[in-house]
C-alpha cells in the first residue's frame, strides 16, 4: 500500500465577514467555510476534512474519470462516455441509475453540519450517489468516477494513470443552471433569485468557485494522451463528431449504424426523460427545477438584465485572460 502523501495545499477559513454572507444562503452550516490552495477554491468545511483522502485515493489504470465545474453537461458526457465503454448497453444505461454508475467522490463532504445526510434527492427516492471516496477503493474495476473538484485537489498521478475527461460549458449558461440547482437541492431556498446567486459568483462566495481557474487547470492539460478536453457548446453543435472523438480516445470501434444509434439516445428529451431527479411540483415541461434543464446554449440572456449583461461582459474577459477558451458559436434552438 502506498505511503499517504501530506495534502500539500493550505486550508483556511473565509474572513467572518464571507462567511456571514454565504451563510445567508447555505444554511445549515455551522462550521466556517474555507478557501484551498493558491486558488481559493471554496468549500464547506467538510470537504477540508477529509481533502487529503481525496488527493490520497488511489487511481487504476481502467479508471475512468469525468470532471468539470458543476452544471457543464457532466451527465451527458457520463452518459456518452459510459456507453462507448460498454459496448452500447442502452438496456442497463436505461433501467440503471447513472449515480449507481458513477462514484460521484466528493459528494458527502458538501452536507452541511445539520443535514448529515446529502445522498437522497429531495425529488423522489433518487440518489445523489451510491458510492463516493469511502467506498471507491471497494469498489470493482473498472471505475467510473465523476467529480466537482479541481484537478489540482485530485491525486497527483491521476492524470498519467487513468482516462481523465473533462468538459466545460459558457460560464454564464453556468451560473444560471447552477443557481436553480442549488434551489432543486435545497441549498438555497426557493425564494433566493438568480440576482443574488449571480452576486455571490462573481465574489466567488458559492461552491467550488472560482471557476475560471478550475477550467484553466483542465486547459492547460488538454493535450495530455489521458486528457479529452470537451466543450459543451462543441456537443451541442457536432455530437456525432464528439462521439467519434470518444471513441478513438477509449479505443472503441462501432459501425455507423451503431453510432447513430448512440447519437439518437443522447438526445436531450432523451436525457431528460431518464433523469432520476425531477421536480416534485406540478408536471411542468418548463419548470426550472430539473435536473436536466433546458439544454440550451445562450439561454442565460433570459436572467440578465442589462447591469448584470455589462458585468457577465467583465466577467468574459476576466474568464477568457484565464483560460484562453473561445466557444463556438451554436443555433440555441438546437
Amino acid at each position: 500500500m502506498a505511503k499517504e502523501q501530506e495534502f500539500p495545499f493550505v486550508i483556511k477559513n473565509v474572513t467572518d465577514e464571507e462567511d456571514a454572507i454565504i451563510k445567508k444562503y447555505y444554511k445549515g452550516y455551522i462550521r466556517p467555510f474555507v478557501r484551498i490552495g493558491p486558488n481559493g477554491y471554496l468549500w464547506p468545511a467538510g470537504y477540508g476534512d477529509h481533502a487529503a483522502e481525496i488527493y490520497n485515493l488511489e487511481v487504476r489504470p481502467d479508471d475512468i474519470w469525468v470532471a468539470s465545474y458543476s452544471r457543464s453537461g457532466t451527465t451527458w458526457l457520463q452518459e456518452l462516455v459510459w456507453l462507448v465503454m460498454n459496448d452500447l448497453d442502452f438496456a442497463t444505461a436505461s433501467s440503471v441509475s447513472i449515480s449507481k454508475r458513477y462514484a460521484f467522490i466528493e459528494y458527502p463532504t458538501l452536507a452541511s453540519e445539520i443535514k448529515k445526510d446529502t445522498s437522497s434527492s429531495p425529488h423522489g427516492k433518487a440518489k445523489a450517489t451510491e458510492e463516493d471516496y469511502r467506498t471507491l477503493p471497494r469498489l470493482p474495476s473498472p471505475r467510473f468516477v465523476k467529480t466537482h473538484t479541481p484537478l489540482s485537489l485530485l491525486p497527483p498521478k491521476l492524470i498519467d494513470t487513468a482516462k481523465v475527461f473533462y468538459i466545460a460549458r459558457d460560464p454564464r449558461d453556468v451560473t444560471v443552471s447552477y443557481h436553480f440547482m442549488h434551489i432543486m437541492f435545497r441549498y438555497f431556498d426557493q425564494s433566493v433569485q438568480f440576482k443574488e446567486s449571480w452576486e455571490l459568483f462573481k465574489k466567488n462566495l458559492i461552491f467550488h468557485t472560482p471557476l475560471e481557474e478550475q477550467v484553466r487547470e483542465a486547459w492547460e492539460l488538454r493535450d495530455h494522451p489521458n486528457m479529452m478536453f470537451l466543450l459543451y457548446e462543441e456537443m451541442k453543435k457536432d455530437l456525432p463528431g464528439v462521439i467519434d472523438k470518444v471513441c478513438s480516445f477509449l479505443g472503441k470501434e462501432y459501425t455507423a449504424e451503431q453510432k447513430e444509434k448512440l447519437n439518437e439516445y443522447l438526445q436531450f428529451e432523451n436525457m431528460n426523460r431518464k433523469s432520476p431527479f425531477q421536480s416534485s411540483g406540478p408536471d411542468n415541461k418548463d419548470s426550472e427545477l430539473k435536473f436536466m434543464r433546458k439544454g440550451k446554449n445562450g439561454n442565460w440572456v433570459q436572467y440578465f438584465d442589462d447591469e448584470m449583461k455589462k458585468e457577465a461582459e467583465e466577467y468574459m474577459n476576466k474568464y477568457l485572460a484565464c483560460t484562453k477558451l473561445q466557444f463556438p458559436q451554436i443555433d440555441n434552438d438546437m
